[in-house]
C-alpha cells in the first residue's frame, strides 16, 4: 500500500504484548497447536492416555491413605478431596504452563528471540500454550471424579449444577492462567535453576487453597492468604456444583452469589495486572540479555 507524502509507515513495536486482535487469536491459536503437538509427542497415545490416568489416581490414593491413617476418612471428606484433587489436576498445569512454555522456548528450542522479533506476541503464545496444558489435566481431573464416584461419593442429587459450573470453571480458569504468565513473567529473569520455581509455587498453593483440607487447619494469618487466592472460591464452587455440598468452616457459610463475586472480582484483578507484570517481565529479561540465557538446569 502506497504511503502519502507526510505519513510515516506503521511502526510494530517490539515486545511481549503488539500487534492487534486478529495478530493475537492467530498467535494463541498457533501456539495452541504446537502445544498439542509437543505435549502429545512423547508417547504412543495408549502410553499418553495410561500416564494421565495413573499418575492423579496415585496421588488421590496417597492423600486418601493418609487421611485413613489419622481416622477422619468417611464419604464427605473422600469427596471433599476428589473435587479438590481433581480441581488441582487443572490449577497445577495451568499455573507452570506459561513458565515451563517460556523456558522451553528458551532453552530447549532456542527460539524465544525469533518469536520475540516477529509479529508474534509472546503474551497470546504462552497463553495458548497454558490452556492446552489445562485442557490435557481436565482428562485426568475427570478421571479422579469417576474414581471417586466408584468409591462411592454422593454427587449433587439430580447431577452436576451445569449454570454454576458453566460460570465457576472459566472465571477459575481464567484467573489461574493469569498467575501463571505473572509466574513466567518472573522465572524468565531467573538465573538459575528457573524451571523449579513453578512447581515450588504451585505446591505452595496446593496447601493453600483448601483443596485436600478445610482452610480452618491454616494458621489464622495463613487463611487471610488463602481466602485471597481465587482459585480457594474456584475450588469450592465447584465442590458446589459436582457435590450439592459445601467445605466446612468459613467456606462453607458463604452464600453462592457472594462466592461467585469474589471469585469474579478476583479474576478481574489478575487481569488487570498481570498483563502489565509480564510485559514488564519480559522487558527486562530482553534489557539483561536473559532471552539468550541457557541455564542448563
Amino acid at each position: 500500500m502506497p504511503i502519502s507524502a507526510g505519513s510515516a509507515p506503521e511502526v510494530r513495536p517490539f515486545g511481549p504484548l503488539r500487534g492487534g486482535a486478529a495478530d493475537a487469536a492467530r498467535s494463541l491459536v498457533a501456539s495452541a497447536r504446537l502445544a498439542w503437538a509437543i505435549e502429545g509427542n512423547w508417547a504412543e497415545p495408549i502410553y499418553l492416555a495410561a500416564f494421565l490416568i495413573v499418575r492423579p489416581l496415585a496421588f488421590l490414593g496417597l492423600f486418601l491413605a493418609v487421611l485413613s491413617i489419622g481416622g477422619t476418612l468417611n464419604v464427605a471428606t473422600i469427596g471433599f478431596v476428589v473435587i479438590g484433587q481433581a480441581v488441582f489436576q487443572i490449577v497445577s498445569a495451568a499455573l507452570e504452563g506459561p513458565t515451563h512454555a517460556l523456558l522451553d522456548d528458551r532453552e530447549r528450542y532456542r527460539t524465544i528471540r525469533y518469536i520475540f522479533a516477529t509479529p508474534s506476541s509472546l503474551l497470546p503464545v504462552s497463553i495458548g500454550r497454558s490452556l492446552v496444558k489445562a485442557s490435557i489435566a481436565g482428562f485426568s481431573a475427570l478421571i479422579v471424579i469417576g474414581a471417586g464416584m466408584l468409591l462411592g461419593v454422593p454427587m449433587r442429587a439430580g447431577g452436576p449444577d451445569l449454570l454454576l459450573v458453566a460460570v465457576v470453571l472459566p472465571l477459575g480458569l481464567l484467573s489461574v492462567v493469569g498467575l501463571g504468565i505473572v509466574l513466567g513473567g518472573v522465572c524468565v529473569q531467573l538465573r538459575n535453576d528457573a524451571w523449579s520455581y513453578p512447581q515450588a509455587v504451585s505446591s505452595t498453593v496446593f496447601l493453600l487453597c483448601g483443596a485436600i483440607f478445610p482452610l480452618e487447619v491454616l494458621p489464622g494469618p495463613v487463611q487471610n492468604i488463602a481466602a485471597a487466592l481465587p482459585i480457594t472460591w474456584w475450588i469450592e464452587g465447584l465442590r458446589r456444583a459436582l457435590l450439592g455440598t459445601t467445605s466446612p468452616g468459613i467456606l462453607g457459610t458463604m452464600p453462592t452469589n457472594e462466592l461467585l463475586l469474589i471469585l469474579a472480582a478476583g479474576t478481574a484483578v489478575i487481569w488487570l495486572i498481570s498483563p502489565r507484570l509480564f510485559v514488564a517481565g519480559i522487558d527486562r529479561a530482553r534489557e539483561k540479555g536473559y532471552l539468550d540465557r541457557n541455564t542448563a538446569s
